[in-house]
């Protein structure tokens, strides 16, 4: 559901990216932390969920993009830290630029890019931005459900997601081991 934005939200949002469309992506408070990603369009600000970009993502299960739309967001995934990297925003809105939509895929990517720096940054995530892999993962290499692969993850616990993602071939003790140093 959209609000009104008002002074005090503005004061208290980061911006993450300016978009094609003239809209802007921030983290600002939400429900359960500061890492809530919102769209503001029109002075009206809205809470991403997951699901809704998942879905965006599935239209392109049907053709050959969806591989493309895998190795930009696999670009994006090496390069994300628990920071906004600047360079990185550039970059992705670039790699929109080759897609048939690049204001669709720009807010695909940079939905999943803040995520991911999101997840980084959440004391009690695990497994970071390997959450967020197996999702775009599920819907673009395995073609499950958007709101299946959105909530996928929900009421699992980390060890048996992170063999989930052993399984797909990216996680592995290497990373455990890294991540818990």
């Amino acid at each position: 559901m959209a609000f009104l934005v008002n002074q005090k939200f503005e004061a208290k949002a980061v911006l993450i990216s300016n978009l094609l469309d003239g809209t802007r992506l921030v983290f600002s408070q939400g429900r359960f932390d500061s890492w809530c990603i919102y769209h503001l369009r029109n002075g009206f600000a809205h809470a991403i969920r997951d699901e809704e970009v998942f879905s965006l993502m599935q239209k392109y299960t049907t053709t050959l993009q969806r591989f493309w739309l895998y190795r930009d967001f696999l670009t994006v995934f090496k390069l994300v830290t628990n920071d906004i990297n600047c360079g990185l925003v550039n970059n992705i809105t670039r790699m929109a630029m080759h897609y048939e939509a690049p204001r669709e895929v720009q807010f695909i990517l940079m939905f999943l890019y803040a995520g991911m720096v999101a997840e980084e940054n959440k004391e009690k995530a695990i497994l970071k931005k390997y959450i967020k892999r197996l999702g775009v993962h599920q819907v673009l290499i395995e073609c499950m459900p958007s709101k299946m692969a959105a909530n996928y993850s929900r009421q699992k616990k980390w060890r048996e997601l992170q063999l989930e993602c052993e399984a797909r071939g990216f996680y592995s003790q290497e990373i455990a081991l890294k991540l818990s140093a």
